[in-house]
C-alpha cells in the first residue's frame, strides 16, 4: 500500500480596524480558512492573525505577516489560506513578494476557497490582478480619508481623537459621528447623569440641563488659577493630591500597580500642552494652523485663551524651557550656566568635598563644580540689593503698569480676528456669486489670511512673572522671599537674573565669589529697564 503525504496548511486572517477589541472580522476570516482545509485534507499547522494592522502601502510591519513569511521560506507549509488577497497585503509590491515566495518554496495560495499554483502563468495571472485590484482600493480609501477630513475641517467639524475634556456624540441609528461637546446630561438634582457602564452622557444642546464635565472643569479651574497668578507646578500638585486622572495612558508598570490603568501623576509640560491646544476655545486646527471657528462649543472664550496663551508664551515665563520630570528642589539648578560651555549647571549632592554642589555635567566640559550653598547666598545678596533700591522696584512696577495698560487699551483680539474672518466670508461669497475675478479673490484671501496670522501671533497681551508681581506686594523683600516657595524664588532668579559660573583658576576648597557672575537677564531689557538699574 502506498501513503499519502498530507497537506500542511497555513491560515492568515488580518483586519485593518477592530474598534471592540473583539477580532470578529479576523475570527471569521480564521474560521473559513478552517473550513476550507477540512474540506481539501489540509493539515493545518498554523494559524496567525493581524488584529488592527493595515496593510496598505507605508504602513507598519505585521508580526503575523512576518511568520507566515517565515513558515513559507522556511518550507514548512505547502498551502497559504487566505479570505481574500487584500487580507494578506494592499501594497503591490509587498504582496509580489509574498507571491514569488510560495512559487520558490512550491506553496499553492488558496483565495476563498479556490487554488492557485503561482507557478503556472494562468494561475498567476488572476494573482496579481487581485493584487492590484487590493492596492487600488486601497488608494481610493486614503484618497476618501484625505477628502473626508479636509470637508471636516472646512465645516469645522471634529475629526481625530478626542480632544480632553471633550465627549463625542453619535447617530445612534446609524452611528454616525454627530458633533462632540464639553457638557454632559445633569439630572434634577444637578448631579451629572451616567449609563449603566459608568459613562457621563454628552449633551449637545443648550436646552437641555447639563454641566461642564469633569475633565473641562479641570481646564478651567487651571486656566482661572494662571490667570489669577499661579503656577503650573502649583496646579499639577494640587491636581495629584486630589488623584484627578490625566489623559496619559498608563504604561506597563502602572498596569502593575493599578490595573484600571488610571495615570494621576500630572506634569507641568502635560498641563500645559492641553491649555495650548486652540480646541478648547472653540476653534478648529487643520495641518497644525488655527483655520477658525470649529462646530463645537468652547470650555473657555476665545479671548480668554489669547490671554492664557500669550502668559503661557510670556517671555518672563520662557526665560528657561519648560521643566520636565521632578520639581527642582535647588535654587539655580537648570538656571546657572557653566562658564566654559554654557551648559545649564545641575545639582549634585553626592560629592565628599561639599554638601550640596552645582556642577557640570555637559559631555566634553565637566570643568565647572562650585559650592551651591556659597552661590546662593550670592545670588539672594544681590537680589535684596536690588529689591533694596527704589528705583528698581519702581522701574519694574512702571514696567508692568505700561504692558497692562497696553493690553487694556489695544482692540480684543478676538474680536478683531472675528471681524477678519467675517471678511473673508464674504469674499467667499462674492466670489461664489461671480461679482469678483479669481486674481482679485485671490489676492484678498491672502491679504485677510495674512492680517488674522498677525493678529493670533499677537503677543500684546503678554504679562510680567506672577512670582516678580508677588514679591513686588510684599511689605519687605526679606518677608516675600522667606514666604515664597522654592518654584516662585527660582522663577524671581531666572526672571530678573542671568548667573554663570567661571571655571575655578586654582583648584582647592576655597570659595571663589569672584567665579559667580551676575548680570541682569534679557527680561529686564525687554521690559524696557537699563541694566544701570540693577
Amino acid at each position: 500500500m502506498y501513503s499519502v503525504a498530507v497537506e500542511r496548511g497555513v491560515i492568515y486572517g488580518r483586519a485593518s480596524r477592530d474598534p471592540r477589541g473583539g477580532g470578529t472580522s479576523v475570527s471569521k476570516q480564521i474560521e473559513r480558512g478552517r473550513n476550507f482545509a477540512q474540506r481539501d485534507g489540509v493539515d493545518v499547522v498554523a494559524e496567525i492573525r493581524d488584529d488592527n494592522k493595515s496593510a496598505s502601502r507605508g504602513s507598519r510591519e505585521r508580526d503575523g505577516f512576518l511568520k507566515v513569511r517565515g513558515l513559507i521560506d522556511a518550507g514548512r507549509a505547502d498551502v497559504l489560506i487566505l479570505w481574500e488577497v487584500s487580507r494578506s497585503s494592499r501594497d503591490l509590491e509587498e504582496f509580489m513578494g509574498l507571491v514569488n515566495a510560495c512559487a520558490d518554496n512550491g506553496l499553492e495560495i488558496a483565495v476563498s476557497g479556490t487554488r492557485y499554483n503561482p507557478t503556472k502563468v494562468d494561475d498567476w495571472l488572476p494573482l496579481v490582478l487581485q493584487g492590484v485590484m487590493a492596492e487600488a482600493e486601497a488608494r481610493r480609501i486614503k484618497k476618501r480619508n484625505i477628502d473626508s477630513v479636509e470637508t471636516n475641517a472646512l465645516r469645522g467639524s471634529p475629526h481625530g481623537r478626542i480632544p480632553y475634556g471633550f465627549r463625542r456624540c453619535y447617530d445612534s441609528r446609524t452611528g454616525i459621528l454627530v458633533g462632540q461637546t464639553p457638557f454632559v446630561r445633569v439630572d434634577s438634582s444637578g448631579s451629572p447623569v451616567r449609563t449603566p457602564e459608568g459613562e457621563f452622557v454628552p449633551v449637545l444642546s443648550d436646552e437641555a440641563p447639563r454641566t461642564l464635565s469633569p475633565e473641562a472643569v479641570v481646564l478651567v479651574e487651571a486656566v482661572n488659577t494662571l490667570l489669577d497668578g499661579g503656577t503650573l507646578r502649583q496646579i499639577c500638585r494640587d491636581l495629584n493630591t486630589r488623584g484627578i486622572p490625566t489623559p496619559r495612558k498608563a504604561r506597563r508598570s502602572t498596569l502593575e500597580e493599578n490595573p484600571m490603568g488610571v495615570v494621576t501623576n500630572w506634569e507641568p509640560s502635560t498641563l500645559r500642552q492641553l491649555l495650548l491646544n486652540p480646541t478648547i476655545a472653540g476653534r478648529r486646527i487643520h495641518r497644525g494652523e488655527d483655520i477658525g471657528k470649529a462646530s463645537w462649543e468652547p470650555i473657555v472664550p476665545h479671548g480668554t485663551w489669547l490671554r492664557l496663551r500669550a502668559l503661557l508664551k510670556d517671555p518672563a515665563r520662557l526665560s528657561v524651557s519648560n521643566p520636565r520630570g521632578p520639581a527642582p528642589r535647588h535654587l539655580l539648578s537648570g538656571i546657572a550656566t557653566c562658564g566654559e560651555c554654557h551648559a545649564r549647571l545641575k545639582a549634585a549632592t553626592n560629592l565628599s568635598r561639599m554638601p550640596r554642589a552645582y556642577a557640570c555635567r555637559n559631555e566634553g566640559c565637566m570643568r565647572v563644580t562650585v559650592s551651591a550653598d556659597r552661590v546662593d547666598e550670592c545670588v539672594e545678596a544681590v537680589l535684596f540689593a536690588l529689591f533694596a533700591r527704589p528705583d528698581f522696584i519702581a522701574s519694574v512696577a512702571a514696567a508692568h503698569d505700561r504692558r497692562e495698560k497696553k493690553r487694556r487699551d489695544e482692540p480684543d483680539l478676538e474680536s478683531l480676528i472675528d471681524e477678519r474672518e467675517r471678511e473673508l466670508d464674504e469674499v467667499e461669497g462674492m466670489r461664489a456669486e461671480g461679482s469678483l475675478t479669481l486674481r482679485a479673490y485671490a489676492a484678498e484671501t491672502r491679504r485677510i489670511e495674512a492680517s488674522i496670522e498677525k493678529l493670533r501671533d499677537s503677543q500684546t497681551a503678554s504679562v510680567s512673572s506672577p512670582a516678580v508681581r508677588r514679591m513686588l506686594t510684599a511689605l519687605t523683600l526679606e518677608e516675600g522671599w522667606t514666604r515664597a516657595d522654592l518654584q516662585d524664588r527660582r522663577e524671581v532668579v531666572r526672571t530678573l537674573l542671568g548667573v554663570t559660573i567661571k571655571r575655578a583658576e586654582v583648584r582647592g576648597r576655597k570659595f571663589d565669589p569672584d567665579r559667580v557672575v551676575i548680570v541682569p537677564s534679557r527680561i529686564l531689557a525687554f521690559d524696557s529697564l537699563q541694566p544701570s538699574s540693577a
